[in-house]
């Protein structure tokens, strides 16, 4: 196959503009509308799925970490990837990918994208010369003490107390709900911190960026990327699912927080109050 663009979900949205807007703007290149189109045509199928009750289909794509599109030279066909985690491919049985095939008919021929076919697969790991060893360390139990689901084949990057973090704000956001915990509360009433911290709801694994207790109850908190509006419909489905499941309260800092120290500390007390006046 040739013709490979892989994009992260997510990377080209603009603000609260809608798909058809942005593909419509005379200043947006060609190479982004390609990549728009890709992202729209997922979103739309995850709205659509949202609409008509089918919420744990739609969850499912909260899963997907790559779109990838690829022209197949021998069908001549323009082939839309989603790309899943090893442990999160399984949940995509033949149905559920069927009845996604379906809507994303329905969505290129409605909305003229220009992709002809969609499938599913895994990720592929990063690998590195160090792997044998990586391995040999994971089989043996070597290991951060966090349940981090993915597998990592090279040294971690950001590492905080012997827990693994997957980026820098994530790290940055740990930091200060430490600081917290050792500054500003009391020790017998004190909150506890649990980075990515993988656990099963109804119809999907998942690993929020931080489970947080206190006072008797658990909130998790997410960090947004810049560009979220347009995947609200799928946040507050994962929402109803966690508050289902028990989890008292859930709230998300945006990345622009971690720019502002006094922001960023002034986000997480808003939300550990909130979580200790859940009823």
């Amino acid at each position: 196959m040739a013709g490979d663009d892989r994009t992260a979900p997510q990377a080209v949205e603009r603000g609260a503009r809608t798909y058809e807007e942005i593909l419509n703007d005379p200043w947006v290149s060609p190479e982004e509308k390609q990549e728009i189109a890709v992202e729209a045509a997922v979103g739309h199928i995850a709205v659509l799925l949202v609409q008509r009750g089918r919420r744990e289909i739609a969850s499912l794509l909260l899963e997907v970490e790559f779109l990838t599109c690829e022209y197949d030279g021998d069908a001549q066909t323009r082939d839309l990837w989603l790309e899943v985690p090893s442990d999160q491919y399984s949940s995509f049985t033949s149905e559920i990918i069927e009845e996604i095939r379906a809507i994303f008919r329905e969505v290129c021929r409605r909305r003229n994208y220009p992709f002809d076919w969609l499938g599913v697969r895994e990720v592929l790991p990063d690998v590195g010369p160090q792997w044998r060893q990586q391995i040999r360390d994971q089989l043996g139990g070597k290991r951060p003490t966090n349940q981090g689901r993915r597998v990592r084949t090279g040294p971690p990057q950001f590492v905080d107390d012997y827990l693994v973090f997957t980026n820098s704000g994530e790290r940055s956001v740990y930091r200060a709900l430490k600081s917290i915990q050792e500054s500003d509360l009391p020790k017998n009433d004190t909150i506890g911190i649990y980075p990515l911290a993988g656990g099963r709801i109804p119809g999907r694994t998942w690993e929020p960026d931080f489970l947080v207790t206190y006072k008797g109850r658990a909130g998790v908190l997410e960090l947004d990327g810049p560009y979220h509006n347009a995947r609200r419909a799928l946040d507050v489905t994962r929402d109803h699912l966690l508050r289902d499941a028990g989890i008292g309260f859930v709230d998300r800092i945006p990345v622009e927080a971690l720019e502002d120290h006094s922001e960023l500390f002034s986000a997480l007390k808003r939300f550990l109050r909130r979580l200790s006046e859940v009823k």
